[in-house]
């Protein structure tokens, strides 16, 4: 606004110095001033249009969340005449963060986060779907935990509070086995994934974790025969639903600000994004490609997709299924309407 208004009062002055140089009647005079003034005009508006072409995406250079860095990978932005500024998050809570205070248009998050800041008034709502599954609880084999029931009094390291994970552990794996996630067990949160593993083999710091892929596949490339797997998350919650997918994790939010003004230009971002998604399901090199990205070798990025699945279509009762969890460990106070908290347009 501040270019418009400096552009006008230039154009103005301009236009009054070519008066008082020339004949009040000079019709080359009043040219010249219309002309530079829609020049600027001219000017003035494609800055605009590329300023609401630009789009600001954030996101986690992890498996679930990989898909905007492979549309940039395969040029598919570019090739739908948008630009798009991946920013790399270290983790969720984060990420959530700064979109919740305005400084991206779009974020790959988790659904509990992006739930907990819409019910806080943040003005977003859920464009498309991610991925799902990825998560299995993990501990040394030979130690005399068999079960989840046998984590009684055990130690479990975490991520964030409040996070996809945090719930999934607390209010359903703890759950089913009988436990109470504040009675029953010490949750040591705010482990970063990577040094879950070694916390938990090399130093023997806690007796658990919930990690997630490919954290997961890494673990035991490590460790080897320590390893053990007491709960997978994505085949086990699968074979309780019946469902052919997932349980949902991460999804795409756009502000409400960025929907509203620039709805063509998002509708350009998700279809290079339900193409990126298509390529990764279908394409043989694809697996090469994300461990490019991740710097990953392609075996491990093979192996952790047996538990990691990518859906761009916004399933809102698994969602609101996973959001259940953060319901009930009191991180929300409800679940936000669905037709206030999804929008199915941008994917259908």
């Amino acid at each position: 606004m501040k270019k418009k208004v400096f552009a006008g009062i230039m154009a103005v002055l301009l236009g009054m110095s070519l008066v008082a140089c020339g004949s009040a009647g000079s019709s080359d005079s009043a040219g010249n001033a219309e002309n530079t003034e829609n020049a600027e005009s001219s000017d003035n508006n494609q800055a605009d249009s590329a300023e609401a072409a630009t789009i600001r995406v954030g996101s986690i250079k992890a498996l679930g969340t990989v898909t905007p860095y492979v549309s940039e990978e395969l040029g598919y932005f570019e090739e739908a005449g948008i630009n798009v500024e991946v920013t790399d998050f270290s983790d969720g809570t984060a990420l959530a963060e700064a979109f919740a205070a305005g400084e991206l248009d779009i974020g790959l998050f988790g659904i509990a986060p992006a739930a907990t800041w819409f019910s806080k008034g943040v003005d977003m709502q859920v464009v498309a779907g991610a991925n799902g599954g990825g998560h299995v609880v993990l501990v040394t084999k030979g130690e005399g935990i068999d079960s989840v029931a046998d984590l009684k009094g055990k130690i479990i390291a975490e991520p964030g509070l409040g996070s996809v994970t945090d719930t999934l552990l607390r209010d359903h794996i703890l759950k089913n086995a009988g436990l109470d996630a504040e009675k029953d067990v010490t949750s040591q949160p705010g482990m970063k994934p990577a040094d879950m593993a070694t916390s938990l083999y090399a130093t023997g710091e806690v007796d658990a974790i919930i990690s997630w892929e490919p954290f997961v596949t890494q673990a035991q490339q490590q460790y080897g025969d320590d390893v053990q797997i007491l709960y997978d998350s994505a085949l086990e919650i699968q074979a309780e639903t019946g469902s052919d997918s997932f349980y949902p994790v991460n999804v795409v939010a756009a502000s409400g600000d960025y929907i509203a003004n620039h709805a063509d230009i998002l509708q350009k971002f998700v279809d290079s994004y339900k193409k990126t998604v298509d390529y990764i399901n279908t394409d043989g090199k694809a697996n090469e490609l994300i461990a490019g990205i991740l710097e990953q070798d392609e075996q491990t990025i093979a192996d952790s997709r047996t538990r990691v699945d990518f859906n761009y279509n916004i399933d809102i009762t698994g969602l609101d299924t996973t959001l259940e969890w953060a319901l009930n460990c009191g991180y929300l106070d409800s679940i936000p309407d669905d037709a206030e908290f999804y929008n199915n347009s941008f994917v259908e």
